[in-house]
């Protein structure tokens, strides 16, 4: 699972900063024989932060990882954003999980063996989110498809 947290910057009263924590890669897909579904990992590219507003649209880059020593291609990968919380992980009612989206991989990524690709997922707070969700962390988790090309 990966986390972004949203805080206001001194001084801006609309403007959100977004900054994802990763807990590393994870397996999102088992191996299969011939050319069924394979094994890779997704997690947040680190020192990647993106300012949001209500309405605003950004990106969150990700790292496809592919341990086999053949190229994969990654097919879907999509996220759930799970229910905010605040610094000391207690969860914030009057902030909904919705107000945050993250739009799923638009197109197939070829990731090479033993190799990684950085790909962007478009991201969106949505118009009228609630004061309540500043400074708070949502989790995400990925999940995704990768197959032997």
């Amino acid at each position: 699972m990966s986390r972004w947290r949203i805080g206001l910057p001194a001084g801006a009263l609309a403007v959100v900063v977004l900054t994802w924590f990763s807990a590393g890669p994870a397996p999102v897909a088992n191996t299969a024989n011939g050319n069924g579904i394979k094994q890779f990992g997704i997690a947040d590219v680190p020192g990647r932060p993106t300012a949001l507003f209500p309405g605003a649209t950004g990106n969150r880059w990700i790292r496809l990882a592919n341990a086999e020593n053949f190229p994969i291609l990654v097919q879907t990968v999509t996220a759930a954003v799970g229910k905010p919380a605040d610094s000391r992980g207690r969860p914030v009612p009057a902030c909904p999980a919705s107000s945050v989206r993250v739009d799923a991989l638009t197109t197939p990524v070829t990731v090479p063996g033993s190799g990684t690709a950085d790909v962007a997922l478009t991201t969106h707070m949505l118009p009228g989110t609630p004061d309540a969700c500043r400074s708070l962390t949502f989790p995400l988790t990925y999940t995704g498809t990768a197959v032997k090309p």
